[in-house]
Formats: structure tokens, sequence, C-alpha cells
């Protein structure tokens, strides 16, 4: 057997494994609902304490934020924290909760300053002064329904310690945009759907639902204060003593409105990196569930089929992007008459991400830079406010 022949037989086989790959969690995408609405088996509705960290006053603060006030829900108070009290997005905090005079509220300043990441620090204060057990916590782009946390809930059993929600993006303004959402709503949303619906959870902190209990038995903020990848850390605290992650069978909407392609970056490689530190099996595995290495395989492998090597990476491009644009028509996501370029500039933005995340702990969070992966400082006392 010569080289050239050995070389299509193995991507050969990379191929079928990658379209196997695509085909099943495309499928998973659209029953992951229904088979993790199975699972909701709570009735009960304790009181919840809804935790809103904020920063920055981006275009949509004030709808997602105001989502969180809207709930249907009979009992639950919100609390808002800030760095800086008196910033923009502190001061509409303040604007929403006089709109909303039935929901108990409150800013609280936040000083704590331990953490690998800014937004540990910030959650510090009110994660430890909440009212109640049940914490809810969501970030300042999610938009909730207002059953949102009431269905959410339903998940949050016994022997279950942490609730999340697979993102998806809407309020696509422009093309940066509609290159992010194909990341997020593409490879990301379809191996956290197969994920789900095989019984795995993992942390994705746009919400995050637990029981203040369940996180300081699980070591509290020294369990999560070392990485920027607080979500992950806080699912694997809860693993460690017995307490499953799992996501909701309600996604979540992820305003993005107008983005810039520097931003997208950014913020996929902070991802990026994060997962290379915690998860590198997972990060390993991450160019199988693109299109573009698939391509190439489909080119090297054309000739076990008969074809000619164009032939084999036109036909593994067109099924791709077919697959996934009618599974975004299927779940009613955003598309733009654009997505055939969107599809190749994502693909182009996923590799020299992942090349990327291979020579750098650096990344920017919320336009600061800040290391991936540090020494934390001990978490201040419990009866310390931040």
């Amino acid at each position: 057997m010569t080289f050239w022949v050995a070389l299509s037989w193995v991507a050969a086989i990379y191929w079928t494994v990658a379209i196997a790959l695509l085909v099943v969690s495309v499928a998973a995408t659209i029953l992951q609902p229904r088979i993790a609405e199975r699972r909701a088996r709570r009735r009960d509705q304790p009181p919840v304490s809804v935790v809103l960290p904020v920063k920055l006053l981006e275009e949509g603060f004030e709808r997602t934020q105001e989502s969180a006030l809207a709930q249907t829900y009979p009992r639950f108070d919100v609390t808002a924290s800030a760095v800086d009290a008196d910033c923009p997005a502190a001061r509409k905090m303040r604007e929403l909760f006089a709109r909303h005079p039935e929901v108990p509220s409150r800013l609280l300043a936040s000083t704590a300053r331990f953490a690998a990441s800014p937004k540990v620090d910030n959650l510090y204060a009110p994660f430890m002064q909440a009212e109640n057990d049940v914490i809810l916590m969501k970030d300042a782009n999610v938009l909730l329904e207002p059953g949102a946390l009431a269905e959410h809930l339903r998940q949050l059993n016994d022997d279950v310690g942490l609730v999340c929600a697979i993102p998806y993006c809407a309020g696509l303004e422009n093309f940066a945009a509609h290159v992010e959402a194909g990341i997020i709503n593409g490879p990301h949303a379809r191996m956290l759907f197969l994920a789900s619906c095989l019984g795995q959870g993992h942390g994705v902190g746009k919400i995050m639902l637990f029981r203040r209990s369940d996180f300081l038995r699980a070591g509290g903020f020294d369990a999560i204060s070392h990485t920027v990848g607080e979500d992950n850390a806080l699912a694997k605290a809860m693993r460690r003593i017995g307490q499953r992650p799992v996501f909701s069978h309600r996604p979540v909407r992820q305003e993005l409105g107008a983005r810039s392609f520097r931003d997208v970056y950014q913020r996929q490689l902070r991802w990026s990196v994060i997962r290379r530190n915690d998860e590198l099996l997972s990060f390993l595995a991450e160019p199988i569930c693109q299109a573009f290495p698939s391509v190439v395989a489909g080119a090297l492998a054309a000739p076990v089929a008969g074809m000619t090597p164009f032939w084999g990476g036109a036909a593994t491009l067109s099924l791709w992007f077919a697959l996934e644009t009618l599974l975004s028509m299927a779940k009613g996501w955003q598309l733009s008459y654009a997505a055939p370029a969107v599809f190749i500039f994502r693909e182009a933005v996923m590799l020299a991400v992942w090349v990327n995340a291979w020579m750098t702990d650096r990344v920017i969070w919320a336009k600061d830079k800040v290391h991936a992966r540090v020494a934390a400082q001990p978490a201040p006392p419990a009866h310390e406010e931040g």
C-alpha cells in the first residue's frame, strides 16, 4: 500500500466519524428539549434570589436586565452588583428597579479582589448576601422569557447541583454578529445539545441555577476563583460532592446586537483558552466538529469513493452547510442572505482561535486583559461584605 493510498483511507475514516458526529448532533439539537424535559421532575417553587453582575452598559442592556424583573414566579428577589456603583450600568439598574417596586431589589457595590476573574469578584457580595438558598445568576446579555425561572427550576432536583441553559444567539445586526452566532449556534450548541441528550451537563455561565448550601459545601469561592472559567469550575466542584450539572430543557436567548470582529475573536479566544486549560481532551477534539478539517479529509478520501479531490471537498462543504442551515431553520434561529460567506468566515475564525489558544494564557474579559488561570488568593471570610 502506497503512502497516498494509506492517507486516503485514514482521511476516509476521519471523514466518516466527523460526518456521523455532525448528523447525530444535528438530531440531538432538535430532540434535546423533549428529552431534557422528561428529567425535569421538580414541582415546588421555593424562593429564589436572582443575581445580576453588571459592568458595561451595552446595546440591549435595558431589555435583557428588565427581563429578570418580569418573571412570573411567586417569590423572588433581585440583586445587582457592580464594582463601580455609579457607573452607567449601575445607574440603569436603579432605573429598572424603580419601574418594578413589586420586586424586592437592591444594588451592591462589589469590593472583593481575590479571584482570577473580575466576574467572580463581582459575584462574591451578592452570592454571600443572598436572601435565599436557591440562586439564579444571569449574564447581562441574556434575555429571559417570563416563565424561564420557573422552567429552569424544574431541573434542580435533589441529585442536581447546577442547572445551566444552552445559549442561542439572536438580535444579529451586522456581519460580525452573524459570524459569532454561527460559532455559538453551530458547533458549540450542537455539542452541548448532544451532551445533554446523553445525560451529561457542563458549566455554561449565561445562567447558573444552584443552591448556595451546595455551593459552599463544594468549596465555595475557593473552588472557582483560580480561573476565568468559573462556570466550568463550578460544575466540576458540584460533581465532587455528588451533585450533577445538567442542561435545562429551555435554551436562553443571548442578544448579540452589533459586534466587532476584534471582540468576536477575543471572546472566542478566551473561551478556547479556558477549554484548553480545563477540558484538554475536549479541546483536542474540537477540530473534528469543524467543517474545514472535514473538507480537507473529504478531498483526500475522494479517490476511495472514485471521486476527484475537488468534488470530495466540495460535496463535504455543501453537505455541512446544508445541514447546519436546515438546523437553524428548524430551530427558528436567525439567518442571513450572506449565510455562505458567514459560514466560510466562521470556519476561518474557529481554526485561527484554536491554533492561537495553544500560544497564550492572556485573554480579554469585558475589555480588561486578564490571565486565564492564576493562583487566586483565598476568598474573604463569609461574614465580610463584598
